[in-house]
C-alpha cells in the first residue's frame, strides 16, 4: 500500500496545482471593461455652404482611445429621419451607413476624430456618430441648426 500512496500523492499535488493556477488566470481576465464615452464637438449654428469640421472626443475610463474599429458621422434633416432597420436585421454595419451617406471620420490625434460636411440647405439637422471600438457600440446625436448667410450676421 505504501507504493501506491507514493504514486497516488504527487498526481494529487499536480492537480491541485493545475486548478490553483487556472482559477487565478480567470480571475484576471474577468475584470469589467470600462465604457467607452463620446463626446460630440459640433456647433449649434452654421451658415448654409459653410464647411464643418464634425467632431468628436472618444475615451475609456480616462484614456483617449486612438484605435476604434468605426467612426462615421450621419447627418440629415429632423424632417427626413432615416428608417430605422428592421429588428431581425440587427445593427447596421458600416457598409450599410455608407450606403445612406454616412461619412467616415480620421483620427486627428488625441482621440479625436473628424470629418468635413457642408450643409446645403437651411434647417434643423441631426448629426449623429456611429463609434465602435472593441466590443462597445454608442451612436449620441446632437442638433444644428443651418442659417442663411444673411441670418448668421444678424
Amino acid at each position: 500500500m505504501s507504493g501506491q500512496v507514493r504514486w497516488f500523492m504527487p498526481v494529487i499535488i499536480l492537480l491541485l496545482t493545475m486548478v490553483g493556477c487556472s482559477n487565478e488566470e480567470q480571475s484576471q481576465g474577468t475584470e469589467p471593461l470600462e465604457m467607452i464615452k463620446v463626446q460630440l464637438m459640433v456647433p449649434d449654428e452654421v451658415s448654409i455652404k459653410e464647411d464643418v469640421a464634425l467632431q468628436m472626443k472618444l475615451t475609456q475610463g480616462d484614456r483617449p482611445v486612438y484605435d476604434a474599429d468605426h467612426v462615421q458621422f450621419q447627418v440629415w434633416n429632423e424632417e427626413n429621419e432615416p428608417a430605422v432597420p428592421a429588428a431581425d436585421k440587427g445593427m447596421m454595419n458600416p457598409e450599410d451607413l455608407e450606403a445612406q451617406g454616412a461619412i467616415t471620420a480620421a483620427s486627428a490625434g488625441d482621440g479625436i476624430y473628424e470629418a468635413n460636411y457642408t450643409f446645403e440647405e437651411a434647417g434643423v439637422y441631426v448629426v449623429q456618430v456611429h463609434v465602435t471600438a472593441g466590443s462597445m457600440h454608442a451612436m449620441p446625436r446632437t442638433k444644428v441648426t443651418v442659417v442663411s448667410g444673411e441670418a448668421a450676421a444678424q
